[in-house]
């Protein structure tokens, strides 16, 4: 029988994520994760910043916080990729 694993909730999710995402071999300066909408109770997607070939070790670090932690609300396992920036001056 599996063990039962610890509940957090999506804010704990996403602050041990980026907690492993630092310790990561590949990390580099400007990485991060946050969940969107921001400062809800019931975010329903993620999103990865930063530099070239951030999603792959998002997505990573994702699994492996997933595998000890069961996120309840859920989050769904499926990444937002931001757009481009949008610029004031080109509306």
């Amino acid at each position: 029988m599996e063990k039962e694993k610890p509940v957090v909730s999506p804010q704990r999710f996403v602050e041990l994520m980026n907690e492993r995402l630092v310790k990561h071999p590949l990390f580099q300066e400007g990485m991060h994760v946050y969940a969107i909408p921001q400062h809800t109770d019931h975010p329903r997607s993620l999103i990865c910043v930063g530099p070239r070939g951030t999603a792959g070790v998002c997505t990573t670090i994702e699994n492996i916080v997933r595998g000890e932690f069961e996120v309840f609300p859920e989050i769904a396992q499926e990444w937002h990729r931001p757009g481009p920036p949008q610029h004031a001056g080109l509306r």
